[in-house]
Parts: structure tokens; C-alpha cells; sequence
């Protein structure tokens, strides 16, 4: 398992959509499902802050 299936894996069990990290990040919901898919790259800056929503995300 790759490690961007292993972060879109965390992100499906923690029920966070991709609008609610894009909304953070400030991208596209695009930009972050072609990253997942493995058909685009992201920046450090991006990837970081994806990543930090995912493991700081507490569910209401």
C-alpha cells in the first residue's frame, strides 16, 4: 500500500470529505482526488497541510 492510499484510507475512516480539506488548504477538490489517484503531484506546502487536517480532525 502506497503511502498516499494510506492517507486517503486514514481520511475514509475518519469520514472527512474532500471539499472539508480543500476548503483548508485553500485548492481544489480536483487537485486533491487527482493526488490520491496518483495522477498529479501536489506541493510540500499542500501535502503538509493535508496531511495535518487528517490527523488533527475530530468528527462532530
Amino acid at each position: 500500500m502506497t503511502e498516499r492510499e494510506q492517507w486517503m484510507l486514514k481520511r475514509k475512516q475518519k469520514r472527512i470529505r474532500l471539499i472539508q480539506i480543500a476548503k483548508y488548504i485553500g485548492c481544489s477538490i480536483s487537485l486533491l482526488s487527482r493526488w490520491e489517484c496518483n495522477t498529479c503531484e501536489i506541493s510540500k506546502n499542500k501535502l503538509d497541510k493535508y496531511k495535518q487536517f487528517i490527523e488533527i480532525y475530530k468528527s462532530d
